[in-house]
Order: C-alpha cells, then sequence, then structure tokens
C-alpha cells in the first residue's frame, strides 16, 4: 500500500463582538483550524489535526505543500516509525519544535485514522487497547471575568457533573490574580476541585521564579488541584525549584514538544504533572513514547485538548490507551469547529466523556456543511493571527 496524496483543509471561526475572550495571551478574536487528510492507494483517506494552528494556516498549508508532502509520497501508512523519523530529521535543519513537531502530529494522526479504517479497527487497538473509554472530566473555561461570572461559571459546571472548573489567570499584577483566586474558593466552597492556569508561555512579561514562588505561597490555603504553567515553559530549572517548594501540584507541557523536550521535565521532577496533545507534541507516535518516560517515573499525564472535533478524538483515541492518562480537559469556549463539524458528536454525560467504541480510525466523519461554511479564507488573516496581546 502507498500514500497517494496528502491535502489540507482549512477552518475559521470568526468570533461576534460579544462572543470574544480574553485570557493571559490576550484576546482571542477567531478559532482556527488546519486538518491533514492522507489518502492511500486513491481508496481510503485519514484525518489529522495540526494543533494550535491558528496562527500560520496559510504557512502551513505551504509547508506542507511544497515539502512534507514529498517526504511521504509513495510511502507505506503501516511504516509510522519511519515516517515519523523520516518527517523529524528532514525537518530537522528548520524544526524540531513547534509548528513542525505540530505539522508532524497531524500526519502520524492521519496515518494512525487510515491505518485504522483499513484494518477496521479503532486507533486504540492499534496502540495498546482500551484501557478505559470514559474519561472524568473537567470544564475549561474560566476566561478573564469578574469573580461574580467566574463563580457562577463553575457553579453551573458543577452542577453538571464536572468534577472540577479551570480558571485563566495572567494579569499583569499577579496580586490581582491572587485576589481572584482566593476569593472565588470562598464563593464555590471547598469541595469542587479549582485549577488554575497562569498561562506564562504566552504573556510578554512572565513571572520569574520569586512572582511565581509568592503566588504559590498565597494560594497554598485555596487547596488547588493544580496550577497550570506558573513560569515559561523554557524555565526547566524554575520549575524544579518551585515544584519542590510549594504543596500546590505544578503541571505543565502544553507547550512542549517530542520526548526530548518532555523527558527533562519528566526525570528532572521539574513538574508533578505532565500535559501532551496528540495534535502538538508529536502526534501519537511520540505521545505514546512520552507516556512510557512519564510511566517509569510513576509521573501522571492530563492531556492539553482545545482542538478541534477531531483533535479531541485523536486525544481521546490516546488516553484511552495510557493508564497514566486520568482526566480529560474539556473546552468551554465557544467553538463550532468542535461542535459542529462531526457527524458523530463528543459524547458527555454526568461528569464523563465517553468513547464511542469500536468504530474504525479515529471514528470521525466530517460534516461537508460545517466545512463549507467556516472554510478559511484570506480576509480571516486581517486579525493577524487567534489573538491579541493584552500588553
Amino acid at each position: 500500500m502507498k500514500i497517494t496524496d496528502v491535502e489540507t483543509i482549512l477552518l475559521c471561526y470568526r468570533y461576534e463582538q460579544d462572543e470574544k475572550w480574553k485570557w493571559s495571551g490576550g484576546a482571542t478574536l477567531q478559532r482556527n483550524c488546519v486538518l491533514v487528510r492522507i489518502t492511500v492507494d486513491d481508496k481510503y483517506t485519514g484525518l489529522g489535526e495540526i494543533g494550535e494552528s491558528a496562527y500560520l494556516p496559510r504557512a502551513i498549508e505551504t509547508m506542507i505543500n511544497t515539502r512534507f508532502k514529498k517526504m511521504i509520497l509513495g510511502e507505506d501508512p503501516f511504516n509510522i516509525e519511519k515516517i515519523w523519523r523520516k518527517l523529524y530529521v528532514q525537518s530537522a535543519h528548520y524544526g524540531r519544535r513547534g509548528v513542525i513537531a505540530t505539522i508532524i502530529s497531524g500526519i502520524d494522526i492521519a496515518l494512525y485514522d487510515v491505518i485504522g479504517k483499513i484494518l477496521q479497527r479503532p486507533v486504540y487497538d492499534l496502540i495498546g487497547g482500551k484501557y478505559r473509554t470514559k474519561f472524568k472530566a473537567y470544564a475549561s473555561g474560566g476566561m478573564a471575568k469578574s469573580v461574580d461570572s467566574l463563580a457562577e461559571e463553575a457553579l453551573g459546571y458543577i452542577s453538571k457533573g464536572y468534577f472540577g472548573f479551570k480558571v485563566r489567570i495572567g494579569n499583569e499584577d499577579p496580586e490581582e490574580d491572587i485576589e481572584l483566586i482566593q476569593e472565588l474558593r470562598k464563593r464555590v466552597g471547598p469541595k469542587p476541585a479549582l485549577l488554575v492556569d497562569a498561562g506564562q508561555c504566552y504573556t510578554n512579561f512572565p513571572w520569574t521564579y520569586d512572582t511565581a514562588y509568592r503566588v504559590c505561597k498565597k494560594l497554598e490555603n485555596c487547596d488547588l488541584f493544580w496550577l497550570e504553567e506558573p513560569l515559561h515553559p523554557d524555565d526547566v530549572e524554575g520549575f524544579k525549584r518551585l515544584t519542590a517548594n510549594t504543596s500546590i501540584p505544578i503541571v505543565a507541557g502544553e507547550n512542549e514538544f517530542t520526548r526530548y523536550g518532555f523527558a527533562p521535565l519528566i526525570t528532572g521532577h521539574a513538574v508533578d504533572m505532565i500535559q501532551p496533545d496528540v495534535t502538538r507534541s508529536g502526534g501519537i507516535s511520540e505521545c505514546k513514547r512520552i507516556a512510557a518516560i512519564a510511566s517509569a517515573h510513576h509521573m501522571r499525564m492530563a492531556p492539553h485538548i482545545f482542538g478541534s472535533g477531531v483533535g479531541f478524538m485523536a486525544n481521546m483515541h490516546f488516553m484511552a490507551s495510557e493508564p497514566e492518562a486520568f482526566i480529560m480537559e474539556h473546552d468551554q469556549t465557544l467553538n463550532p469547529l468542535r461542535e459542529e463539524l462531526l457527524i458523530k458528536p463528543i459524547l458527555y454525560k454526568n461528569g464523563y466523556v465517553e468513547l464511542i467504541q469500536d468504530l474504525p480510525g479515529l471514528g470521525v466523519e466530517l460534516k461537508e456543511e460545517t466545512i463549507k461554511k467556516y472554510a478559511y479564507n484570506d480576509i480571516d488573516a486581517v486579525n493577524k493571527g487567534e489573538f491579541v496581546p493584552l500588553y
């Protein structure tokens, strides 16, 4: 069997004025998505998602059409390890991390999808089998709102069965964040899990170790489930110090790539949990390798999931095969590319997201009307990406 074509599907949903939201990275104006579709023997097709592709959709499309497509045309899709290494090595002089890792991720996911369809087996059967198909979920929302609206939002999610609620912080003045979280804990009570995302990769002025340490000490009595990315991801030594000196579990990884990036976090105990994403970290193949390193060091995973329905399902199949992947992020921001794209919708019930079992590949089929409705065009680039920095 041979790969006979590689295509991209570019999608965009532009927010109306009252739909825009803010976080540590700025004001979000739209949700973009780049899917990759691989064809085998002019007959079978597989889909993958290139994670966080919102910022460079045309550049990604060009890189695939002019470089990556040529690397894999004619290859046997079953040779996933060979293809992954070829993509990584032959792009190393201009990649290894970032957008190149996300392109490799999308291609890798599409290969698993098409193989599953050829064999008529779900992807989780190809990567270790079914450990679980129901995932305890937390509601991922909390975008730069007043404490009143955040408390109302959080209690609404808890009433729907979510075990916890994620709130984003990242104000220019960390004291405002501290006061917000302390007051929010009072409002929602002691029981719901409160997850806090500082998002320090995205701000122009990321916290120093001293600032992060001060924030942690003032929030230790709030019984946080975790504090996410309280330092810039390049500050691995800072993460080590912080994790060792606070009782709050520290997590990171959504902005890390491949086993080579995750290994220092895991082996150095720089964090308490990692957050790989199959659409960003190197695909399903690489996330399995990352998971093996984590398991060897008794570290759990809580994958980052914030894309379209295709990326959501790819992460679910990975989690289904992994004992260490214990909770699922369920994005609550408005995103029709997640909610309207799939013919078979994502199933949520009583605090759990459930994987539809035994469907071949990822089990995803796209609605053609949604693809047409949200097709990306260059007028969308007027926004110059997905978000505008706040400061």
